[in-house]
């Protein structure tokens, strides 16, 4: 039963954003700041972020050359630099908002494992076509030796302007951001329904003490993978992702964030620790789903590449093993539109949520106005 105070203010807002990750917390950071006075709020279903904010491997990366190609041939040359563009951005008003320091970033680059000699001109190409771009040529052939792989690992080849993140401290660092910019943010309240009204949107929660209404002049829906609940007719499809984390162990001393098989696999250290993640090319219409869960199959797969590609003679054990839930469409542009006078959506991030998320909040800020 919900008090006077309840019911008067603790449920009215100018603003309620659908979903706690990265762009639903950019989204209300940029949109406070720009209206000060207004009131904001954040509804998450889960604890934590449900869909892969707090589940990814904390890669801030824009595309190895494996990636690129594929994007060159599906969009062509002039688009793949207009997205990696996005992507580097997207990672730049990430470090500037949050601080290199709170987020731990470490621009330790970012390594593709080929298994032949690669070609000199594939990568003149792509530093060709991204100079003008990033005013660097980033994409440089390295050996191999010294980090403990497989000789069928013969070369890496590196991108220069890529590193990692820390993904726990950068959502933290973004709540404290957002806080502080007077949002309130309600945890553990699934949205059922968003019903329209004559002055905007009627917002259904669940929630442990029972269903509740917030009312809103505008709507921001950031639920990624779980947006056909509201939005029946958009194209995207989910992609869970599998990530596992090893014991600590004296190999892993290395830095760097590494990609292999066309980027569906990758692999960096962390605390001494191995963390391996992806594989979802190995079984897509299973991985198609908003179930959390493991993949047996891929596990096995994942493991034989630790001992067969990562680290040959080294006896690896898991300590921790979790999935998270990316969102897919045709194209790799993400999502930002006006849905109707009420509500916005900025959806389908293609499993880029790290480098895209905080421009994706942005604009979808400026979209609400």
């Amino acid at each position: 039963m919900l008090s006077y105070w309840e019911k008067t203010t603790l449920r009215h807002f100018d603003l309620v954003v659908v979903g706690g990750g990265i762009v639903g917390h950019f989204t209300a950071l940029f949109y406070a700041q720009k209206n000060p006075g207004h009131r904001v709020a954040i509804l998450e279903r889960g604890l934590f972020p449900s869909g892969a904010s707090t589940k990814n491997a904390g890669f801030a990366c824009f595309g190895s050359i494996a990636e690129l190609e594929h994007d060159v041939a599906s969009i062509g040359e002039e688009a793949t630099a207009a997205l990696v563009m996005k992507r580097y951005n997207g990672l730049k008003l990430l470090r500037e908002t949050l601080g290199d320091e709170a987020i731990d970033y470490r621009e330790v680059g970012g390594y593709e494992m080929c298994f032949e000699p690669p070609k000199q001109e594939r990568i003149d190409f792509f530093n060709d076509l991204l100079e003008a771009h990033l005013g660097s040529r980033p994409y440089s052939v390295q050996p191999s030796e010294g980090y403990g792989f497989s000789t069928k690992v013969t070369h890496l080849i590196k991108n220069a302007l890529e590193g990692t993140v820390d993904t726990g401290k950068m959502m933290a660092a973004l709540q404290q951001k957002v806080a502080q910019a007077g949002v309130l943010t309600f945890t553990q309240s699934a949205v059922e329904k968003i019903e329209s009204t004559s002055e905007g949107k009627t917002v259904y929660i669940q929630t442990a003490d029972g269903s509740v209404a917030f009312f809103a002049r505008q709507v921001a829906l950031c639920t990624n993978a779980f947006s056909r609940k509201f939005l029946a007719e958009e194209e995207l499809e989910p992609g869970r992702g599998l990530v596992l984390v090893s014991k600590p162990h004296p190999a892993f001393h290395w830095e760097g964030s590494f990609h292999y098989h066309d980027g569906y696999n990758y692999f960096r250290t962390i605390d001494g620790r191995l963390l391996l993640g992806g594989g979802r090319h190995l079984d897509k219409p299973g991985e198609t789903t908003l179930v959390p869960g493991i993949n047996s199959a891929i596990e096995k797969a994942l493991k034989e590449d630790i001992a067969s590609l990562i680290a040959p003679g080294v006896a690896v054990e898991i300590d921790y093993l979790w999935s998270g839930v990316m969102a897919f469409g045709s194209s790799k542009q993400p999502v930002i539109k006006r849905i109707d006078d009420h509500m916005v959506a900025g959806i389908r991030l293609g499993g880029m949520g790290v480098a895209i998320g905080a421009r994706v909040g942005q604009d979808l800020a400026a979209l609400i106005g």
